[in-house]
């Protein structure tokens, strides 16, 4: 089923919580809101599955308005970052609870609960209860209620924030099982950008209520469409240069770090320009060779990388593209001058505003 939704707007009194979202998810694809804490992604979520009623815009499914249908009526799947189940009733009793709401026969609902029982790995406990779970079976239980009743759209409210590393991982793959085997249209909320883009086919940032960027996962995350959107997936690294084109394909950056010639395809971007970089694809060079030169301020052991801040003249810029071998080494340069070096293959080059 396609998704669409046009120009949602919703207040609740004096604050305007979404300014004219719009967006198209394809049939059988996951769509990903991403964006930080009040953004408006779970009000655009809550809208889609009619729980709450927008103040302008449509909500259209294969072209259909579904606006002003009931919850019930929309026929679609929502699971929220709390199981919320029914502690009184067993895990079949619970995956069944909206077959038997929509009065389906109990020849049905059995070969259904048995058929997603199976598919969200549940077999062998559909006799427990609630508190006799595990926080992950807890949430295949609510993934599997959701499905129940045959939905063709999947909407996921942060699913996986309460869980640890371990169960993220498994729970998220039980979430793309059900996507794939069921040929859902999925909508998934999170702030979490590995989340993200482990989730998303495509993904939409949103910022204060309006839809930033929308893309492809790939491309979101190499080319991200807006500074807003580069900055807030890792681009952290801004600096300023000049844009001269050589030829359709060539473009030649020159700045106070040297000129350089790089492949790039868009005959639109001359003049001022900024240049973003994630730290991972900067490191402190250790032959003195580099791009930029610098006052090397701090370098820290995380124990996943080295991240170090160098002062430059363009700013401050963090880099975390180093071995962890070389933190002794670079521990100590803190103090000193230093060469940063860069992945020019992995920048990305924005028009200045």
């Amino acid at each position: 089923m396609e998704l669409e939704v046009k120009d949602l707007r919703k207040r609740f009194g004096e604050f305007e919580a979404l300014k004219g979202v719009s967006f198209k998810t394809p049939s059988r694809k996951t769509l990903v809101l991403l964006g930080p804490s009040g953004c408006g992604k779970t009000t655009t979520l809550r809208i889609i599955a009619g729980l709450l009623k927008p103040d302008g815009g449509k909500i259209l499914f294969d072209g259909e308005d579904v606006t002003q249908l009931s919850p019930r009526e929309r026929n679609v799947g929502m699971v929220f970052q709390s199981p919320a189940l029914f502690p009184n009733l067993t895990v079949w009793e619970n995956i069944a609870f909206p077959l038997e709401a929509r009065n389906r026969s109990l020849e049905e609902t059995d070969r259904r609960v048995k058929e997603v029982v199976k598919l969200v790995e549940l077999t062998g406990l559909e006799k427990r209860r609630p508190h006799e779970l595990s926080r992950g079976q807890q949430q295949r239980v609510a993934i599997g209620r959701a499905i129940a009743s045959e939905v063709n759209l999947l909407l996921l409210d942060e699913p996986l924030t309460a869980l640890d590393t371990s169960l993220r991982t498994e729970i998220s793959e039980v979430i793309r099982n059900v996507q794939r085997n069921l040929g859902l249209t999925m909508i998934y909320v999170t702030h979490n950008q590995v989340e993200a883009f482990t989730m998303g086919d495509f993904i939409a940032t949103m910022f204060e209520g309006v839809i930033d960027s929308y893309a492809d996962a790939q491309t979101m995350y190499s080319k991200p469409p807006t500074e807003k959107t580069a900055r807030f997936l890792g681009f952290i690294n801004k600096l300023e240069a000049k844009a001269e084109h050589i030829d359709s394909e060539t473009i030649m950056l020159s700045s106070l770090w040297g000129e350089f010639r790089l492949n790039w395809h868009n005959p639109k971007l001359s003049g001022k320009v900024i240049v973003l970089f994630r730290p991972e694809d900067a490191s402190i060079s250790l032959d003195g060779k580099g791009l930029l030169e610098g006052e090397l301020l701090s370098s820290v052991f995380t124990g996943r990388n080295i991240v170090t801040r160098v002062k430059t003249g363009q700013g401050l810029i963090e880099c975390a593209g180093n071995d962890l071998s070389q933190y002794q080494e670079i521990s100590k340069m803190v103090g000193g001058r230093v060469m940063v070096k860069i992945d020019l293959g992995k920048i990305l080059i924005m028009q200045a505003g």
